[in-house]
């Protein structure tokens, strides 16, 4: 019997083989190759070497009757490398410690986790059919013990999943200690009795915008027209940076607030950052960030973002560094009437509910903070906001998130125009930044024919108009920030960042981005301290202050 029977309904083993061969060979495709001539070579030297072996397969497996699927060795290691490719496919990178951290501090909600499984259902079923297709080769015999074992070692040597930590368990990097020498503790900016020294008679307010995957790639008006064209005023007003990198663990939402905030990368060990998490409600509590510094000034600090505050640990990292007022999607929701989106808020809703606090902060009298996280960019699709459906300007053929990027330029220009107009910037410094460079999405590949770079802008009373031309990255947005607020730190360096707003060569400049994000990933002396809760400080219970 040269096929097997499912449902009634004859399948060769040809056919099996090309469909598992195939399927693999594609989802590897997604990892590992750009040549796509390398690519139909190795597909179909392996389609040929199975079918080879099909044909001199034990003909005992003719005996086995319907059996259309059996158990192999290379089973479990095959779905952990699959699992993998996916990961790897979906959000561009893989690593333990903020999948761990994630997954412990609030990763996804339930709308967000559809709408992946969702967009890639292709993948998955592909996956699918590689592991049913390699269990029905068994059964016919054509997977040998041999080529099985083969396969299995396989698995397991290819995937990153198990060959990075084993690799690092064994040859123990001798860079896990060279940043500690680097770092720049600004603790003392944080005392009170060093605040009160140096408050000046007005101090400057800030505002802060996070927006999702807005990468500054996106301004290549010939390939992706004017998406970041809203924003290009504001990019020419003050500071920018045309050549900021996004290093290691800065790649996702809270590890590029972190970065901007705090002047690090965001470094985790699974069991220490679980254990201040979940049992201490705090986040990297051992840090001196803005927030600690700008609180210690008497700042009013207000977070708002359209994601449930517990999403990646943003509420809490937030908390812990000195904001009191703190809005996530359900509150933005319920503040604005709104009709919210499939996890949240949209970016409209918390631009409004923003405007309305900048309005309070400003008769407040007291100097403030509002920090805002925009979400519409997001991958894999974007979000775009009901007030911008057509009026984009862009090409209705143009990609989903192309709309939602610009839609959400276009939702940040108006919100500044306005309160410009109301009279709501004076004596305020305005920051704006993507938080990290956007994840796989339907434009990456054409992301990817150009130098990819992070979006930075600041602006304000008495900032002088360039670009910052040299290689930096989005840690060195938190000097920058307290230099132009003018809480300028020892040497204009803070943590491993270092002020644009100086002549001192960044991190990144010095040391190179490989080197640095070598030195990043083997980091093992600092990141115990960065957890540890310093004795004089309290965290606040994340909380909402009523309007």
């Amino acid at each position: 019997m040269r096929g097997f029977i499912v449902n009634g309904c004859s399948v060769s083993g040809p056919l099996i083989s090309a469909t598992t061969v195939g399927s693999l060979t594609w989802l590897v495709s997604r990892i590992y190759f750009q040549e796509k001539g390398l690519l139909s070579a190795l597909g179909l030297g392996v389609l040929i070497a199975l079918l080879w072996l099909d044909g001199f397969r034990d003909k005992k497996a003719d005996r086995q009757g319907s059996r259309w699927f059996r158990p192999y060795f290379s089973l479990f290691p095959c779905l952990l490398f699959l699992v993998y490719v996916y990961l790897e496919s979906v959000f561009g990178y893989f690593d333990w410690g903020a999948m761990f951290m994630h997954a412990g501090a609030g990763m996804l909600t339930p709308g967000v986790v559809f709408e992946y499984l969702w967009n890639t259902g292709s993948t998955m079923l592909v996956i699918l059919v590689v592991l049913l297709g390699l269990g029905a080769l068994k059964a016919r015999g054509t997977l040998t013990r041999g080529l099985d074992v083969a396969l299995m070692a396989f698995f397991l040597a290819a995937n990153p999943m198990l060959t990075r930590p084993i690799a690092a368990a064994i040859h123990p990097n001798p860079l896990h200690d060279f940043l500690s020498k680097r770092f720049v503790d600004i603790a003392a900016l944080a005392e009170p009795e060093v605040a009160a020294a140096s408050v000046a008679v007005a101090p400057s307010n800030l505002v802060h915008i996070f927006i999702e995957s807005a990468e500054r790639s996106y301004m290549n008006e010939a390939e992706f027209g004017d998406v970041m064209g809203p924003l290009l005023e504001f990019d020419r007003r003050g500071v920018s940076a045309s050549n900021m990198v996004q290093l290691a663990y800065t790649n996702n939402s809270i590890s590029g607030m972190v970065a901007a905030n705090c002047g690090t990368p965001l470094l985790i060990t699974f069991f220490t950052s679980r254990q201040y998490l979940e049992e201490h409600s705090q986040f990297l509590p051992g840090l001196t960030c803005l927030g600690d510094v700008l609180k210690a000034r008497g700042y009013q600090q207000n977070f708002v973002t359209g994601w449930p505050l517990s999403f990646t640990g943003q509420g809490t990292f937030y908390s812990t560094h000195g904001y009191s007022s703190l809005f996530g999607g359900p509150e933005v929701v319920a503040a604005v009437a709104g009709r919210g989106n499939s996890f949240g808020a949209d970016d409209a809703e918390v631009l409004d509910l923003s405007f309305d606090i900048l309005r309070r902060a400003q008769r407040g009298g007291k100097p403030f903070s509002l920090t805002i996280a925009v979400s519409g960019g997001h991958a894999m699709d974007g979000y775009l906001t009901d007030k911008c459906i057509g009026k984009t300007g862009l090409s209705p053929q143009a990609p989903n998130i192309l709309h939602a990027v610009k839609c959400t330029n276009m939702l940040v220009a108006d919100f500044i125009h306005k309160a410009e107009a109301d009279g709501l910037m004076a004596n305020t410094v305005l920051v704006l930044q993507s938080d990290h460079l956007s994840a796989p999405s339907a434009v990456t590949d054409r992301l990817d024919k150009y130098e990819r770079r992070n979006f930075f802008s600041l602006s304000g009373d008495g900032i002088p108009s360039k670009t910052y031309t040299g290689l930096s990255g989005t840690i060195d947005i938190f000097p920058t920030i307290l230099d132009a607020l003018g809480v300028p730190p020892p040497n204009g360096q803070a943590a491993f960042g270092v002020s644009l707003l100086g002549d001192r060569p960044t991190l990144a400049q010095e040391l190179g981005q490989d080197l640095l994000d070598d030195a990043v990933y083997a980091e093992d002396i600092l990141v115990r301290s960065f957890w540890q809760p310093k004795p004089e400080r309290k965290a606040e219970a994340p909380r909402t202050n009523a309007l």
